[in-house]
């Protein structure tokens, strides 16, 4: 058998790339003097930013391996975040020192304080700490299907009759990271949602519920015989896998309302609203044509 090649692992390459960084910092230090004296804190940042730079995408493709039935995905996500915060931060400052910006000064200078006081009621650090919440509370997992309801992504009505419906958006959650929240939506186009937007709004996590409740609500002819109606479908639904109940909701000048209501699981609405259509507009046709067989014959 011929031996199969075998990828360095993540750990060795970590090493390697550390080993290559340590070398371009000897390589800097054999620069003629004129130029480590210009632009030698610039070389040492961008040698800070290669070594960091890769080694961050290292170990976001290590933690992306990770397989979640392993370790749980409640874990992998956590992890993944804590990951980006930690090296992200250390390439930063990183950075400060290879301008010669010691850490002390840093974080006790008063420009920095003046700084991030300026800048903690902007969108960046306000996404970050609301994607700590996010981690720390888990609302919802990498994988959960989610609906959120936010006033900053306000959504029209439809057209149709309906009850009142919730200006929601949902979505299969791929992503939680630094910033962002990212939602892979119905129609398939991943939607990224600013976390200090996501932690304000109100969301329906329906990966976590056992039983599944819905309630259509349907606008008919006022025509058509209700108490016939609702009978019919009452034996229609009788050999559903779950019990329906029908009930008149309302009545106008024209036509009355019907609601339906249930409850099951694994299911999602559009499909429950499908099945129960699918049953609901032959009976209406059935006796809109009745309803009408007498006046035609006396005509």
């Amino acid at each position: 058998m011929a031996p199969t090649s075998r990828k360095p692992r993540t750990g060795w390459k970590i090493i390697l790339i550390l080993l290559l960084g340590v070398a371009l910092e000897v390589l800097l230090k054999h620069l003629p003097v004129s130029i480590q004296h210009h632009y030698g804190d610039l070389f040492k940042a961008l040698i800070v930013l290669l070594v960091g730079g890769a080694i961050s995408y290292l170990v976001e493709h290590w933690l992306g391996q990770i397989s979640s039935e392993r370790i749980g995905s409640r874990r992998v996500t956590s992890l993944r975040f804590v990951a980006r915060l930690v090296l992200y931060l250390a390439i930063a400052l990183a950075l400060l020192a290879a301008f010669g910006v010691g850490l002390s000064s840093v974080v006790f200078g008063s420009a920095f304080v003046t700084v991030i006081i300026g800048l903690a009621g902007q969108n960046f650090f306000s996404n970050l700490i609301a994607g700590i919440g996010l981690i720390i509370f888990h609302p919802f997992e990498v994988g959960d299907r989610i609906s959120f309801v936010a006033w900053q992504y306000p959504m029209l009505m439809p057209s149709y009759p309906h009850e009142a419906m919730k200006p929601g958006y949902t979505g299969i959650v791929t992503d939680i990271n630094l910033a962002y929240t990212t939602l892979e939506t119905e129609d398939g186009v991943p939607m990224m949602i600013p976390n200090g937007i996501i932690i304000q709004a109100a969301i329906h996590n329906q990966q976590r519920r056992q039983r599944q409740k819905f309630r259509f609500r349907f606008d008919l002819d006022l025509d058509l015989d209700p108490t016939q109606l609702l009978s019919r479908l009452e034996k229609i639904f009788d050999d559903w896998s779950y019990p329906i109940r029908v009930q008149l909701a309302d009545v106008g000048t024209t036509s009355f309302a019907i609601v339906i209501t249930g409850e099951t699981s694994g299911q999602r609405d559009d499909a429950i609203r499908s099945d129960i259509l699918m049953r609901l507009i032959p009976l209406v046709q059935e006796l809109r044509s009745q309803a009408s067989m007498p006046s035609s014959e006396s005509h």
